[in-house]
């Protein structure tokens, strides 16, 4: 594991590869789980994500801690220094809808009307506000944190390299993020919509990455996260209360 870390470039393909095995391994546990699980309730898109995240949570504890050897510090299970709470809170939010509005305007009222597919399916509705809130603003902001930020970033090794201010780590970290989205197309969602998806989640990523480095802790960027579905979240919850079409 040394020889590993110790070459950069070795370093950077096993960190890619252990996030997208645990994504790929979690998946295929979580499937029949919530096949069995749905003989006796009722489960949609989110509670079915809320046992793929669960897997996702173990098997990234269970190779950090034995990737780590027990030291957590390293991957960020420590309290931040250095964090302006509530400047960190606004730059998310100022940030989270500028890639929001960009996203929507390459993807979808540019892209998608000069190049239809006819596929132009969305999110699904929440059953309510209190799935919403606990699977997507939080089991998901803990869950995928702890992958991306805390094992793959806490494996990659900064190089000293920079492109824009931001570190090696950072920007895999964050394009990482973003390529787990990509999944979005298994679940029959549109292009277009997937595309604007990955582009604010690497956005959001970056973000998280930056602060989970200069912090040296998760909890900056499980709560980035966590502040970025509550603001990606409102266009969907103001057109589910006005009754008009997720996505057109």
């Amino acid at each position: 594991m040394d020889k590993i870390r110790a070459n950069p470039y070795l370093n950077v393909l096993v960190a890619l590869l252990a996030g997208w095995v645990v994504l790929l391994v979690s998946k295929s546990l979580a499937n029949p789980l919530a096949m069995l699980i749905g003989n006796f309730f009722p489960l949609n898109f989110y509670t079915k994500n809320v046992i793929f995240k669960f897997f996702i949570l173990l098997i990234s504890l269970a190779l950090i801690l034995l990737t780590g050897k027990g030291n957590w510090k390293n991957w960020g299970f420590v309290r931040p220094v250095q964090f302006r709470f509530l400047k960190t809170t606004l730059v998310t939010i100022g940030i989270v809808l500028a890639a929001l509005v960009a996203g929507n305007v390459i993807f979808t009222l540019v892209l998608g009307h000069l190049f239809p597919t006819g596929n132009n399916t969305g999110f699904p509705p929440h059953q309510s506000m209190v799935e919403m809130i606990l699977t997507v603003w939080i089991w998901s902001s803990i869950c995928e944190e702890v992958l991306v930020r805390g094992l793959v970033q806490g494996f990659i090794q900064d190089t000293g390299r920079r492109i824009f201010r931001l570190s090696v780590p950072v920007l895999l970290s964050g394009l990482f993020f973003g390529s787990m989205h990509l999944t979005l197309f298994l679940a029959g969602m549109g292009l277009w919509f997937v595309c604007m998806i990955v582009f604010f989640t690497t956005t959001v990523g970056i973000l998280a990455a930056y602060y989970r480095e200069k912090t040296g802790s998760l909890l900056p960027a499980i709560w980035i996260h966590f502040v970025a579905n509550v603001v990606g979240s409102l266009p969907l919850i103001l057109l589910t209360l006005l009754h008009l079409p997720i996505w057109k």
